[in-house]
């Protein structure tokens, strides 16, 4: 079982590591990711796009959808958002397999699907130096007059 350790620091939550933070993170994700691949079927289905271009719209969309996701988790995680990051991509792109695998009714592993796990668990651990990098900053304080 993971442990989640939290500690406050001038009135934020920073947490170290935690189960539902990286869940979240995932969640997130796929919040972004769906709206795009819904799109991008759409635009497949009705318009002349050629189809050379569906791995090149998959590749963006999840290496941004993960990106961003460990972005916005990191802010908050100081220690160990790469760790987070890393673990969002990868958790990610298994699903991702997981889906896609039954949809097409097809297990195997090949250099596409290891390639896009690299790409998945390195955009995470990017994400999760990047945000870490932000500051989250505390909102001013209101003084009342008397």
């Amino acid at each position: 079982m993971v442990k989640k350790t939290t500690y406050a620091v001038k009135g934020q939550v920073i947490e170290k590591f935690g189960f539902f933070s990286v869940l979240k993170g995932i969640i997130f994700a796929y919040l972004i990711t769906i709206p795009f691949f819904i799109f991008f079927a759409l635009v497949l289905t009705y318009t002349n796009f050629p189809e050379k271009y569906i791995v090149l719209a998959v590749m963006a969309t999840t290496i941004g959808s993960i990106l961003f996701a460990s972005l916005v988790l990191a802010k908050n995680v100081k220690n160990k958002a790469w760790f987070n990051g890393i673990l969002i991509g990868f958790i990610y792109m298994v699903l991702l397999y997981l889906a896609s695998s039954i949809v097409f009714k097809d297990f195997s592993l090949d250099r596409y699907i290891l390639t896009m796990v690299l790409i998945g668990v390195l955009s995470g651990a990017i994400g999760g130096i990047l945000g870490a990098g932000f500051e989250t900053k505390a909102k001013p304080r209101k003084w009342k007059r008397k």
